[in-house]
Formats: structure tokens, C-alpha cells, sequence
């Protein structure tokens, strides 16, 4: 598909920071000639502590929403904003801090593209062949197509009952009308966006006013899912490329060389190995 560009969001604090320069580096190392690479930064004690030569916007939640939820949704699309406008035409590679790089990975996305392609990565699927149980996110998400949206922990006080956003109500009825189930994704940690994707975003202005998804409680990976399915592209496994698992690694980090991953997914929470372990064996891999 041409070029190929990364997109990073990164939450508050100095071990997300250390997590997202050790990524960087493993960039570096595995793909040397990627130059367009923007990090969104959710810390705002901490603007300006990132390496020359990477693009650095932040995200435009300003404290506001779920960080985890509404808030990431908001700081990936501004990300994908950024990067269509100065890197149009490429395919994105989105990356959250705990992801690594540990092989090659441009190559291989730009040869697994086929036409109709929205997202690649880990979607009705693990890397490890279980099926991928979403219907936690069904229920949200149909939640988010009545009229009105009720919780019992909404994302800030007195919202228990409010009506529903209208943007953000029509894009999932969208999505239903030309296919979507309800809560279908992959998992956004470690996977590609097509740039036929990111062009539809951009032109049907649905990149535009990020902040305006603060108020759902939803990933940005199902945001993104029900957006690809509304632009009629599909959600597709990528399991060669990708070995990515919500919660810890997808196997030991020795056997995740050895199966030939490019991206891994999650460095931290492994119940077989303490974070910097991992990162240690990954940095002497590559050293």
C-alpha cells in the first residue's frame, strides 16, 4: 500500500514514558526508514521529555472523560488527523505503550493488504486460535444506540441519565445498517489502518472534534471497528504479523520469536514474567 506510518498514544506517568521509549527504540532497530511516528501525550506535567524527530501532539481530552475509554477514542483520532495530514496515503501502525515491536513489520502488513480492507490485527480471534468474546462491548454498544444513554458509573457526576450524543448515536446506527455486530473489533493495542480507512475517516469528517466521543464508554478499538464497518471496509486477523492478548503475553517472549511475530502484546500483567524482564529479553534480541 506505499508507506506505511505509527501512531503511539501515551497515558500519564514515567513508566508509561519508559514503555513508549523502549518501543521507539525497537522502531528504530526493526524499521529504520519509518520517519513519520506521532505520539499523543495524555501527561501534561511532562510535554517536551520525547526524542527529537517524532511528532508529538497531545491529546485533546485535557483531563477529561475516561482516559481508558472516551479519552483514548479522543487522542486516536486526533493521532490519525495528524498523520492524514502529514503522512496521506500511508497505512497506520497503531501501537499502545505496552505493545512491542520485536521483528520486522512493514513488509509483512504491506503484504497482507487486500482490497476491502478496514483494520488488521487480532479481531474474531487470539493469536493462539481461542475465539474473542466481545459481548461485553455488544451490550455497550447498543447501549450507545438508544436515545437516551443511563449507567451506574457514567464518566462523571451528575451524568447517570443524559441523552444520548447525536454524532456519536448515528455512527454506530451507520455501522449496524450496513453489517456491523454490534462490539466486533481488534484489539487496538497492536494493529494496522488501512489507508483507505483513514482517507474515509478523514473525508466523511468523522477525525474531526475528537473530543466530542468523551462522553462514550467505549475503546477506541470498537469505535474504530463500528467506523470501518460504517466505511463498508472489513475487520480482518492478521495473526502472522500480529501475536497480540488483551491481558499478558500471547506465549513465553522466547517463543514468540521463534512463531515469527512482528507485534506483541502486553509486556506488562504477564502472570510468567515481571515487565522488565520481558523488555530485557526483547532488548538483547535485537541488540
Amino acid at each position: 500500500m506505499g508507506s506505511a506510518a505509527v501512531l503511539v498514544p501515551a497515558g500519564p506517568g514515567r513508566a508509561e514514558r519508559e514503555r513508549v521509549l523502549d518501543l521507539l527504540d525497537a522502531l528504530a532497530c526493526f524499521e529504520p526508514e519509518l520517519v513519520d511516528v506521532v505520539i499523543v501525550d495524555d501527561d501534561r506535567r511532562a510535554r517536551g521529555a520525547w526524542p527529537s524527530g517524532v511528532g508529538v501532539i497531545a491529546n485533546p481530552r485535557r483531563g477529561r472523560g475516561i482516559g481508558t475509554l472516551g479519552g483514548t477514542v479522543a487522542g486516536t483520532l486526533a493521532g490519525l488527523a495528524c498523520l492524514h495530514r502529514v503522512a496521506r496515503g500511508a497505512w497506520v501502525l497503531r501501537l499502545d505503550a505496552d505493545a512491542l515491536v520485536i521483528g520486522p513489520v512493514v513488509a509483512r502488513v504491506d503484504a497482507a493488504w487486500r482490497a476491502g480492507d478496514g483494520i488488521l490485527g487480532s479481531c474474531s480471534q487470539t493469536c493462539n486460535g481461542d475465539a474473542r468474546d466481545v459481548r461485553g462491548w455488544s451490550r455497550e454498544v447498543r447501549r450507545h444506540t438508544r436515545p437516551v444513554w443511563a449507567w451506574r458509573r457514567p464518566p462523571r457526576r451528575p451524568w447517570f441519565v443524559r441523552p444520548a450524543d447525536r454524532f456519536v448515536r448515528s455512527l454506530l446506527l451507520q455501522a449496524r445498517a450496513t453489517g456491523y455486530a454490534p462490539g466486533e473489533h481488534c484489539v487496538a493495542a497492536g494493529c494496522a489502518l488501512s489507508a483507505a480507512l483513514v482517507g474515509a475517516l478523514a473525508a466523511r469528517g468523522w477525525l474531526e472534534r475528537p473530543e466530542r466521543w468523551l462522553g462514550a464508554r467505549l475503546g477506541d478499538d470498537v469505535v474504530l471497528g463500528a467506523m470501518s464497518r460504517a466505511c463498508g471496509l472489513r475487520l480482518r486477523d492478521c495473526h502472522a504479523v500480529f501475536g497480540i492478548q488483551h491481558v499478558g503475553l500471547a506465549d513465553t517472549p522466547a517463543r514468540l520469536v521463534e512463531r515469527g511475530f512482528s507485534v506483541v502484546h502486553s509486556t506488562k500483567n504477564d502472570p510468567r514474567m515481571e515487565e522488565p524482564a520481558i523488555r530485557s529479553f526483547f532488548a538483547a534480541a535485537r541488540a
